[in-house]
């Protein structure tokens, strides 16, 4: 792990070396746990656990591939509220000659769009 010195000297401002050394450290028992948990369900009763490089390899390929899973009930909801407006602005988008055909296409649209940029920045 970097020194606090060595992240200054790469450009780490205060709050980013705090966050940087957080983060490695939870990743780090992360890490160090599922690999602890893996070589304990391959281990034979009776014999003690031996934690191997594919025990580790199979850990950090089961976080990385966690990290990349970021749906939450949040996105979920938001992103099939999205697909709702979208089939309602496309029936208020047909009838533009009537005042009702307008307004739902107009709060359709309006509220497809707060949902999708909600979606957007709570999952960047």
């Amino acid at each position: 792990m970097k020194t606090p010195q060595e992240l200054a000297n790469d450009g780490f401002t205060q709050s980013g070396a705090t966050r940087y050394v957080t983060t490695s450290t939870e990743y780090c028992q992360q890490l160090f746990d599922r690999s602890i948990a893996l070589g304990e369900n391959d281990k034979a009763s009776g014999l003690p656990r031996e934690v191997t490089h594919d025990h580790v390899r199979a850990a950090a390929a089961g976080l990385s591939i966690k990290s990349m899973d970021k749906s939450t009930p949040l996105s979920v909801s938001c992103q099939v509220g999205e697909y709702v407006c979208a089939a309602l602005a496309g029936v208020g988008g047909g009838k533009l000659d009537a005042v009702w055909g307008i307004l739902l296409f107009g709060i359709s649209l309006a509220i497809g769009v707060i949902l999708f940029v909600t979606r957007i920045m709570r999952s960047s």
